[in-house]
């Protein structure tokens, strides 16, 4: 891998983190200095809105303070990574204009669904975005679901796995909605996009981009269709985006929590259970169990005092 496809990784990458919520990364001193000259900059201190901690700075205090996050109160700019010659979105838009029209067909929701994850697993367009060693990955679970739990797409865990929300993040959503009361198979789980968004690099993940997923969503409209849940929980910025709209102004952290609504179904938006695994302070557990908490009262669940009183 050359400099500029290893470049053009960390960057998405840390984009994804942002659109999860996530807004400080640990760095080893030695790789500061090795990103410092891999990108031809004298300080590497922001990428998109994600702060850089050097273990100096994290030894400082026990909680890393936020360097450059945003400008300072003397008003002097903060510094961006700026590479140029790197496309951060390698997308044929073209492609996606023509926008698929679902018209579900007659029958039970068997019969609809099993239609449906065939005009997925069909569709050239998507089939033409696969990476080599990606394949399509429909929706999962039950099809009398309260509630359907929505990311942004598949990740590269979920192509070894075969299946949606698996591997790591897979089995912490999983644990959430145990404690809610539910079983992994009395949920249902899908992605805006039904591919892993493809790139030239040879590792990392892209963000799926607003043409990718206006082209997706009628097959996610689908499958709501089909499923009829009483809440839609979007996991993480890019999900968010997908349901509500593109809204480059829109921060995570600012609409987490917040009823809204797709199709008329009620919508709460949370964080990504990825960015528990990178941020798994009690705080932000119990953030996204308080959404929870809603989700349960919102279904009429009975919620207990203990349940009440996780991760306080």
């Amino acid at each position: 891998m050359n400099t500029e496809e290893a470049s053009l990784a960390l960057l998405e990458e840390l984009k994804r983190l942002r659109g999860e919520g996530l807004r400080e990364v640990y760095l080893e001193e030695d790789t500061l200095l090795g990103l410092e000259k891999a990108l031809g900059v004298t300080s590497v201190t922001k990428v998109e809105g994600i702060s850089t901690v050097s273990p100096e700075q994290s030894m400082v205090k026990k909680q890393p303070a936020p360097v450059a996050l945003t400008p300072s109160s003397d008003n002097k700019e903060t510094k961006s990574i700026q590479v140029e010659g790197l496309n951060n979105s390698p997308v044929n838009i073209e492609k996606f204009q023509s926008i698929p029209e679902i018209a579900l067909p007659e029958g039970d929701k068997h019969t609809q669904w099993e239609w449906l994850k065939g005009e997925v697993e069909n569709c050239t367009v998507a089939n033409s975005e696969l990476n080599d060693d990606s394949k399509i990955l429909f929706g999962r679970g039950s099809l009398d679901a309260e509630l359907f739990f929505c990311g942004e797409a598949p990740s590269e865990e979920d192509d070894l796995t075969g299946a949606v929300f698996g591997g790591q993040v897979g089995s912490l959503l999983t644990k959430i909605i145990e404690a809610m009361g539910y079983s992994d198979s009395t949920v249902y789980y899908s992605n805006i996009l039904h591919w892993r968004p493809k790139h030239e690099m040879s590792y990392g993940h892209r963000p799926p981009t607003e043409a990718e997923m206006k082209f997706a969503l009628p097959y996610l409209l689908a499958q709501v269709d089909i499923i009829k849940p009483k809440v839609i929980i979007a996991l993480g910025k890019n999900a968010t985006d997908g349901f509500l709209g593109s809204d480059p102004k829109r921060r995570l952290g600012d609409v987490r929590g917040n009823w809204k609504d797709f199709s008329g179904v009620p919508l709460m938006i949370t964080y990504h259970p990825s960015y528990l695994l990178h941020n798994p302070s009690k705080s932000s557990k119990r953030k996204v169990w308080e959404d929870m908490l809603k989700v349960m009262e919102r279904v009429g669940l009975k919620i207990t005092e203990k349940q009440k009183g996780f991760f306080l």
